[in-house]
């Protein structure tokens, strides 16, 4: 029986420092020299989506942005895309201007930010250069502040709306917070049976690993969920298993009962 195995990277995959176990790599690579395929789905941009595959020797498929993009790396091309209305990530913008808020527009590979940028495949985003964002596809939305009653205050607002989706958030002890927002008909679980489908193997036949709320979508369609020990209790209510944390090499120690 060959799987579809979706896993999602931080918090999951990853230990809590950013480190992937080279335990975890072997197993990883022991479940596709059996056949199986094996997909990073993440809340990240494909750019940092494809880092991680690469890292554990993964090429083929990847689910980024939450689950509103799947790409096949190997032909290098979009086989599965939602995106944001247009109008709603105007009105995004004009409030990020008029709130102060740090805003991060996600298109095909590349990040929009309203304030400063952190790496190369970001630029920065003014009214000089909006009207060439918005001639691009948008994948997803982030919100960021220092200012923690603003951001869930405009959360709020955002959750409001029946045509977006806000996907996930940060803590509330983080010394920023965070939200992600996606359009309402997109999520990782809807990319998982996609790409299922897209490669003939039964949904039954597809399992999904994470460790938090925007990995419910998919723990809950997959045939198989899995939960690591760190992941949050209601994520926890979803999962058919729960293997150990991220940092003690959870995903390796439910791959290796699989090759068994």
């Amino acid at each position: 029986m060959k799987y579809l195995i979706a896993i999602d990277s931080d918090g999951t995959l990853r230990h809590s420092n950013g480190y992937i176990s080279d335990k975890t790599k072997e197993i990883i690579k022991k479940v596709v020299d059996r056949g199986n395929t094996v997909v990073i789905c993440t809340a990240r941009p494909r750019y940092y989506t494809l880092k991680i595959s690469n890292e554990v020797g993964l090429n083929e498929y990847l689910i980024s942005s939450n689950g509103t993009e799947v790409y096949d790396n190997i032909n290098k091309k979009n086989i599965y895309c939602k995106y944001l209305p247009k109008e709603e990530c105007k009105i995004i913008y004009e409030d990020a201007k008029n709130l102060g808020l740090r805003v991060m527009f996600v298109t095909e590979n590349t990040e929009y930010v309203t304030m400063f940028t952190r790496n190369n495949s970001q630029i920065l985003l003014d009214d000089n250069n909006f009207e060439k964002l918005l001639k691009k596809d948008i994948k997803q939305i982030m919100i960021i502040s220092k200012s923690k009653e603003l951001v869930k205050k405009y959360k709020s607002l955002i959750e409001q709306k029946s045509n977006l989706y806000v996907v996930d958030s940060s803590r509330e002890d983080k010394e920023e917070l965070w939200f992600s927002v996606i359009c309402s008909n997109s999520s990782k679980g809807d990319s998982l049976k996609f790409l299922a489908e897209y490669l003939d193997i039964p949904i039954k036949n597809t399992i999904a690993i994470g460790n938090d709320n925007n990995d419910i979508s998919m723990i809950d369609i997959a045939g198989l969920g899995v939960a690591v020990a760190n992941a949050t209790a209601e994520l926890k209510k979803h999962a058919d298993y729960i293997t150990k944390s991220n940092d003690e090499d959870g995903v390796a120690v439910f791959l290796e009962t699989l090759i068994k």
